[in-house]
């Protein structure tokens, strides 16, 4: 599996995906949620039994062709709020986390957060070939 950084604002990412859940047919599945990256394990001992993990919450949107075939993801990740957690909790992406668009736009997307990466990840040479060309779709329709 390959990376890489794209050129595309998040907002197209977010219009792109708007338009085709309002399809007749949708052509994609979109996923939006948190996950939770410790950045500090033992940040501090509250008391001699708590421990507690500095933990970063990431917006995460995933963006592919529905049946995985095609071989490639588009990722939107968001920096998040940084918070104290306890020891065990926060590791990955929360299975209750997920969310809409809306609440992924309104919750990572606005001035007050960080950085926001917009990368895609593909299977092969023949699955970014796909990519590339349903993107230059997109960009020039």
């Amino acid at each position: 599996m390959e990376e890489w950084s794209i050129d595309v604002l998040p907002g197209q990412i977010l219009r792109w995906a708007r338009e085709d859940a309002a399809a007749r047919h949708p052509r994609l599945w979109v996923r939006a949620g948190r996950e939770y990256a410790v950045k500090s394990d033992d940040f501090a001992r509250i008391s001699d039994d708590d421990d507690v993990n500095l933990v970063e919450t990431l917006g995460v949107l995933e963006v592919s062709p529905i049946g995985g075939k095609d071989g490639w993801t588009l990722l939107l990740r968001a920096q998040g709020t940084e918070e104290l957690r306890p020891a065990g909790e926060g590791d990955s992406f929360d299975p209750d986390a997920e969310m809409s668009l809306e609440a992924f736009e309104s919750q990572f997307l606005d001035a007050e957060h960080g950085e926001v990466e917009v990368a895609v990840q593909v299977d092969d040479a023949a699955a970014r070939r796909r990519f590339e060309e349903w993107l230059d779709q997109r960009l020039h329709s």
